[in-house]
């Protein structure tokens, strides 16, 4: 019967969490409520289970790696067009800081490790699959998350976007051709987050895309 009431409750933190977010979909505290909901669930476990199947990211974990610290500003003066300039680039014009977007939690096993993992590479991943951050581009690149990581989040996420879209009589096309892509890229695509990315700021976002194995690109 307890256990009935934990999924019971599992299940409206989701459905508030989700309902939160089709309000204002712009705000990252309603994104981190939707993913907060996950944790503990059996839907985590088995995409977390699912990443740890894939031998190089297994290896990442176990070693429990963490991406060197580096500012905006020292990545700023990176190349133009390296991966480290084009990501402080981006993240400087929407107003953004490390800090803000980084998991302050520490990593203490293989459950920490993915959800920091996941956490700290998503700008990253938009840099290099070129979607954007409007609600469109991000749902490309949920999509790519559900390809390549099994994500439960990616799953509540693109489902509430096209309930939104439904429920403000707004155009569908736009969001099913950027999930449809993002969907391609990630079963085309190497398992991203098992990089080490942050180790090698200053190599070509094209570069990186090739080593990849991008075949279908949003930038197209």
């Amino acid at each position: 019967m307890l256990f009935n009431l934990d999924k019971k409750a599992q299940a409206l933190r989701m459905v508030a969490g989700l309902s939160k977010w089709m309000k204002n979909p712009d705000e990252l505290k309603n994104v981190r409520a939707v993913a907060g909901s996950l944790h503990g669930t059996n839907l985590f476990a088995q995409s977390m289970a699912h990443l740890l199947n894939h031998p190089s990211f297994k290896a990442l974990a176990d070693e429990r790696w963490r991406p060197p610290v580096k500012s905006l500003k020292e990545l700023s003066l990176l190349p133009t067009g390296s991966l480290g300039k084009t990501y402080a680039d981006e993240l400087i014009k929407q107003g953004f800081s490390p800090d803000e977007l980084m998991d302050s939690g520490e990593v203490t096993n293989l459950k920490s490790f993915v959800s920091h993992r996941l956490h700290e590479t998503h700008d990253i991943i938009h840099v290099l699959t070129g979607f954007g951050t409007d609600l469109v581009g991000e749902m490309g690149l949920q999509a790519f998350a559900l390809a390549q990581n099994r994500a439960p989040l990616a799953v509540l996420l693109i489902s509430g976007s096209l309930l939104r879209a439904l429920q403000n009589d707004e155009p569908l096309e736009p969001l099913l051709l950027a999930i449809s892509r993002g969907f391609e890229m990630g079963l085309n695509a190497d398992l991203v987050i098992a990089y080490k990315l942050e180790e090698q700021w200053g190599v070509s976002v094209e570069e990186w895309r090739k080593t990849l194995g991008f075949k279908n690109n949003a930038w197209d």
